[in-house]
């Protein structure tokens, strides 16, 4: 574990606020419960509390210990049953860029079809940007 040194001040109520990066390296959310902990009379530890209710619908009844969590049977036949029915989605497949010298070419064929067209009209034809059209005329 990484040492982490930050001051912070009590409130008047006596509080101390956990700064963010903490919160999320403990992945720590607003509202859940911290534990204290005093060691050897002068070290303070703070730490998530992880109650014996299931993390998924906080049931006390019947519930199993895994991986850290703890999980009761209706939950865990419920994830059971949705590992067969629920496929992970395939990630959309990124869309890829036409090579510089092809777009000048298309953009030359479109000049040729299109002789009067606007550098917008000419960005609609071949799918690109205003901008890019502009750049690959300084190339031409």
């Amino acid at each position: 574990m990484k040492d982490t040194g930050m001051i912070r001040s009590l409130d008047s109520l006596g509080r101390i606020v956990i700064p963010v990066e903490i919160r999320n390296a403990r992945n720590i959310e607003i509202g859940d419960a911290v534990e204290f902990f005093v060691l050897d009379d002068h070290i303070l530890v703070l730490r998530k509390y992880t109650s014996t209710e299931c993390t998924f619908c906080r049931s006390m009844e019947s519930v199993s210990y895994y991986k850290d969590q703890f999980i009761c049977s209706t939950c865990l036949k419920e994830l059971a049953g949705a590992q067969d029915l629920a496929p992970i989605a395939p990630q959309p497949q990124a869309k890829k860029r036409a090579k510089t010298s092809e777009l000048i070419q298309r953009l030359r064929e479109a000049f040729e079809e299109h002789p009067g067209a606007s550098q917008k009209e000419l960005a609609k034809i071949l799918g690109v940007s205003q901008g890019r059209i502009s750049q690959l005329k300084k190339e031409m």
